[in-house]
């Protein structure tokens, strides 16, 4: 450092020079070694990735120099030694050859040098009770993060996992609705937010205790409620296919009231224009990055209603919404499959839309959204986004919407007349999918608690199977239902609308519209005419600035369901399960 004094009574400058010679290392001295450590996310009960695919362990070691070995024990001998890789920032990572499906192993982290009187307390690491399947990646805002306490199928699903139906899946929770750990520089290894992977067989019977007045939930009913239904749908489809079932681990990593510039990397924002400064970047590098040197299956996504107020754009101008929404699976995919032979270049990425009730207040912007959500080609898979899969959720909105509005909450009899509100149709079990006939009585008695009100939908259970029926159908092999009604085409006259739908991508399935009057009463239920036409709903964009006046709205997957935020759409009819 230099410093000049001047010394203006002596009608003369004195020039002092001061030399502070090793100020910084006086101040700033060198970080302690690290600890020799598997990074967040590697716990006994875990799942890795199986065959084809190659997984990866992973952590810190206390010094570049440091000696890592990994060994893999089947429970009769050690059927595998691989020496770690340590990287010059002291990070390790050991790849493992494929391995079968199934099977309990003792994985083994030794630090063979380099370890010895250093900081670390332990020189051998090991995670017990291993198991390989298909891992699936679980993101996105507060949809995504809901837990699977606040929707109506909880005493059902319970009640099936306490008998051990779903004992394939093992759960790890990163983050919750509101506990984010955000960063501003990639996190590869990090020890912030570690927790434990649960066999969900186990983690329902913890006990749940009160103190103030709060339940303290067990990791079960704290778990993502479409990442859990998802994983519920496509073990009972593989089951009924007859395929074999495996070990499904869900890793859940999703924070409420977040954008999606918060979850992608720094070049890729501004790769994209109209994209809000103040949010980019720090969830991806806090709560992404930690994970890119696993090996998944697959991604799941539900997000977009904090940034329904933003703009929806087009990801062939590079755009707003459109572009990020393609430009986050470029992303994911890219830094996931970095290291050859583990996550696939082209990984599966399934996208659910927006229900009725998530615009934030920008309902205008609904529809748009819902588009963009698809990279603006109103299908997936499609030639930007290619081996994607979409849930449609437009129909799923919360059955009750408002909380105490008697008036549209037809769960509930006004104490003031003693009738349920006006505009409330007759309860009719039968006009229920057979799929969802098990939840009448928990929808008619509102029992589910709210989160928030109605922009969490609290029946998450047709979410989940819509995005295993299309991973399935559309990724796996399948010959069902994948995509849900595709507009392409639509045509407007004064007093009518003609919209054209996808008959191919439609195959055995229906469409049903419920005609309303001015006054919101139904007049009467149709089914659609279909004609084919384009693969792609290109064409369709413009109905959107039209459908606001049609006088119909769509029937939602029950009855009385609030369609509020949406203007004109179709519903899946009875052939979609």
């Amino acid at each position: 450092f230099l410093y000049f004094i001047v010394f203006p009574h002596h009608k003369m400058r004195l020039l002092l020079l001061l030399a502070l010679m090793n100020a910084a290392t006086a101040f700033h001295p060198p970080a302690p070694p690290l600890n020799f450590s598997l990074s967040v996310g590697f716990t006994d009960d875990m799942v890795l990735q199986m065959e084809p695919e190659m997984s990866s362990i992973y952590g810190d070691a206390p010094l570049p120099s440091s000696q890592v070995e990994v060994s893999v024990n089947d429970g009769k001998s050690v059927v595998e030694t691989v020496a770690a890789t340590v990287f010059a920032d002291s990070t390790w990572k050991a790849t493992l050859k494929p391995k079968p499906m199934g099977g309990s192993y003792l994985i083994t982290a030794t630090c063979k040098s380099g370890c010895t009187g250093l900081n670390s307390t332990t020189s051998v690491l090991n995670l017990q009770r291993v198991t390989f399947g298909n891992v699936y990646f679980c993101s996105g805002q507060s949809n995504m993060a809901l837990s699977i306490h606040y929707t109506f199928e909880i005493p059902e699903k319970t009640t099936e996992v306490l008998s051990g139906k779903y004992s394939n899946i093992r759960t790890f929770m990163y983050g919750s609705m509101g506990g984010a750990m955000p960063s501003y520089t990639p996190r590869y290894t990090t020890q912030v937010g570690h927790t434990n992977w649960y066999n969900i067989s186990y983690s329902a019977t913890i006990p749940e205790p009160t103190s103030g007045g709060h339940v303290h939930l067990n990791p079960f009913h704290t778990f993502s409620a479409t990442c859990l239904n998802f994983g519920f749908a496509l073990t009972d489809l593989l089951e009924k296919e007859g395929k074999p079932v495996p070990p499904i681990g869900l890793i859940q990593s999703a924070i409420g009231g977040t954008r999606i510039e918060q979850w992608i990397d720094n070049s890729t924002f501004v790769s994209c224009k109209n994209g809000t400064p103040a949010y980019n970047s720090n969830l991806y590098y806090g709560m992404v990055t930690p994970f890119v040197n696993t090996t998944v299956k697959g991604f799941l996504w539900y997000q977009g209603e904090n940034n329904c107020g933003e703009v929806m754009g087009n990801s062939m101008t590079k755009v707003g919404y459109g572009c990020y929404q393609v430009a986050i699976v470029d992303l994911w995919r890219r830094m996931f499959s970095a290291a050859e032979g583990t996550t696939n270049k082209l990984a599966p990425f399934g996208i659910v839309s927006l229900a009725s009730g998530g615009s934030e207040g920008h309902g205008q912007h609904m529809a748009h959204m819902r588009w963009s959500q698809t990279g603006n080609y109103g299908l997936l898979p499609n030639p930007a986004m290619p081996n994607t899969f979409l849930a449609h959720a437009f129909d799923l909105g919360d059955p009750w919407g408002q909380r105490n509005a008697y008036e549209q909450n037809c769960s509930k009899v006004d104490p003031a007349t003693g009738k349920y509100g006006p505009n409330c149709l007759p309860w009719n079990n039968d006009a229920w999918d057979a799929d969802l006939k098990y939840l009448y009585p928990a929808v008619k008695n509102n029992s589910a608690p709210f989160f928030m009100g109605g922009i969490h939908p609290r029946i998450k259970s047709p979410v989940g199977r819509r995005l295993a029926l299309a991973y399935y159908n559309s990724i796996l092999g399948g010959t069902g239902v994948f995509a849900g009604p595709t507009i392409s085409g639509c045509q407007m006259s004064s007093d009518s609308i003609e919209v054209k739908f996808n008959k191919t991508l439609l195959r055995n399935d229906k469409i049903m519209v419920q005609d309303f009057n001015l006054t919101g009463v139904v007049e009467s239920l149709s089914f659609m005419t279909c004609t084919g036409a384009s693969p792609y709903a290109n064409e369709s964009v413009c109905a959107c600035s039209g459908w606001n006046y049609v006088k119909c709205t769509a029937r939602g997957a029950w009855p009385c369901a609030n369609n509020q935020d949406t203007f004109w759409y179709c519903e899946e009819g009875p052939g979609w399960k």
